[in-house]
């Protein structure tokens, strides 16, 4: 087995900021697809420790040293919150915890919260004009540089050719193809994240906010957002002017406001806030409406920025003192 561990250079946005320190990036190298009959060839991780963020390989010469590298992996995992791949909640992982409890290595990837950013790539899949989600696609989308050229079936035939004739230009190849795999994500996520609305950031929570999110059904204004949280337990907070529900095994957040609605000869339907329940200090206006009234949607018109400034008052107030 081979360990190499760098100092890296990593940029993150101020929501993301804090996330990324309690993170770690992760991507594998298998010799195929199936969990049973595959090896692994690598592991790359990206981490903050000690004020700086650190890249760690684990490349496994044969296959002998898998429950070693699994083992290595589980202490650099200790102490973590999130694990962050590209389309790691579907291969990366299942592989590696099927390899786990194969050699009784004890890694509980149940207690963390995965992110996975081809699942968050596609929440905005109408905002990205790309063919396919793979990574390289994705990093092109973004202009996100990497020097690697090889394909996943080259790096299985680079692993073949290593263990005939175990040269290091093999293995080197091999780990930089991983490598930039990983130290790519946190440029990904941040593009991803740059997608969306709004990125409400709180201590334990973030909420990613679409327009789509919302919908007005049976007078109430009905959310449901995606999020990122590491709280133990669902959350409920019940309140006269509006209801709450964040579901730690889902990762999503429903949130329902009830609205006012007001038809006449001139309006087919006026939905609204009454400012009074949320003391926003500012909001878009209606000239000829009573001034406390928070337009929804007049006619066909839709004020998301005041759905989502109503969304971020109520949040703030909740999260912001928790």
């Amino acid at each position: 087995m081979i360990i190499n561990s760098k100092e890296a250079e990593v940029t993150s946005s101020m929501n993301l900021n804090e996330l990324m320190k309690q993170s770690v990036f992760l991507d594998i190298e298998t010799t195929g697809l199936s969990r049973q009959y595959a090896d692994i060839i690598s592991i790359t991780l990206l981490y903050y420790e000690n004020t700086i963020y650190k890249v760690c390989q684990i490349f496994c010469q044969y296959k002998v040293d898998e429950p070693e590298a699994l083992k290595y992996l589980r202490d650099l995992l200790k102490g973590r919150k999130f694990i962050i791949t590209y389309n790691g909640n579907s291969f990366d992982i299942p592989f590696l915890s099927f390899k786990a409890q194969k050699y009784g290595v004890d890694i509980d990837f149940e207690s963390f919260v995965k992110i996975d950013l081809y699942n968050c790539l596609r929440q905005v899949k109408d905002k990205v004009p790309i063919p396919d989600f793979k990574l390289k696609t994705a990093e092109e989308h973004f202009n996100i540089k990497r020097t690697d050229t090889l394909t996943g079936e080259d790096i299985t035939v680079l692993y073949q050719a290593y263990r005939i004739e175990p040269r290091n230009e093999f293995s080197f190849l091999i780990l930089q193809h991983n490598y930039e795999d990983v130290i790519n994500l946190p440029s990904l996520m941040n593009a991803i994240f740059g997608l969306y609305d709004h990125v409400l950031s709180y201590s334990n929570l973030l909420v990613k906010v679409n327009r789509q999110d919302f919908t007005i059904r049976k007078n109430s204004l009905k959310s449901k957002f995606s999020v990122i949280s590491d709280m133990k337990t669902d959350y409920i907070h019940p309140a006269i002017n509006f209801s709450l529900n964040v579901s730690i095994n889902k990762q999503t957040m429903d949130l329902n406001i009830p609205v006012g609605f007001y038809k006449d000869k001139s309006i087919s339907e006026f939905y609204f806030f009454d400012n009074n329940d949320f003391k926003l200090k500012s909001y878009t206006a209606i000239e000829g409406i009573k001034k406390n009234l928070i337009p929804v949607k007049l006619n066909e018109k839709l004020y998301y920025d005041n759905m989502i400034n109503t969304v971020k008052t109520i949040l703030d107030s909740v999260f912001s003192t928790s």
